[in-house]
């Protein structure tokens, strides 16, 4: 059977990153299941991560993409720096809505939104206040998100991406 994705190929799956895809084989994880023809995906960035993906299941199919070359990316920053947040202080209220951002992957949206996180984060360390464990763990969520696609993609470290994410904005924002 033909499928959009052979061995070898790398693909982001859903929140869980960039993986690589090791083999297509037929199995039955359920005993007494008839066996079907499975997607087996190891993480790239965490060793050990093995993900079957029904190769029939289109839910969990449309949850697969290739990952986003340098120009895909940069197109991303580009659209980002249009799109501004304001901070709700509304804790309930700015979880929910940051997480369905991150539901939607990485787009401009989720990286303007890393922008408010951070611009909030300035500000309170201005005036000498705590960013929320909350917000941490939403930004380094979001930061996930987008340091391990990113640094795949333009084979870089990871610890790198919010440097080149700052400097491609910045440059762009010296043109326009």
């Amino acid at each position: 059977m033909e499928y959009k994705y052979k061995k070898g190929d790398y693909i982001v799956y859903d929140t869980y990153g960039v993986c690589k895809i090791t083999d297509i084989k037929q199995m039955s994880l359920i005993h007494g299941v008839k066996a079907q023809d499975y997607y087996i995906l190891s993480s790239v960035n965490f060793s050990g991560c093995t993900y079957y993906i029904p190769c029939g299941n289109e839910t969990l199919l449309s949850k697969m993409r290739r990952p986003f070359n340098a120009d895909e990316i940069n197109a991303l920053l580009e659209a980002s720096k249009k799109i501004e947040f304001s901070w709700n202080d509304n804790r309930q209220q700015r979880c929910d809505f940051s997480k369905e951002i991150m539901q939607k992957g990485i787009t401009p949206e989720l990286i303007a939104l890393i922008r408010c996180f951070y611009e909030r984060k300035v500000f309170l360390d201005k005036n000498e206040k705590k960013f929320s464990s909350t917000d941490e763990n939403i930004l380094t969520g979001c930061e996930k998100m987008i340091n391990e696609e990113f640094a795949f993609s333009l084979k870089i470290d990871a610890t790198t991406v919010p440097t080149y994410i700052c400097e491609k904005i910045e440059s762009n924002n010296q043109h326009t």
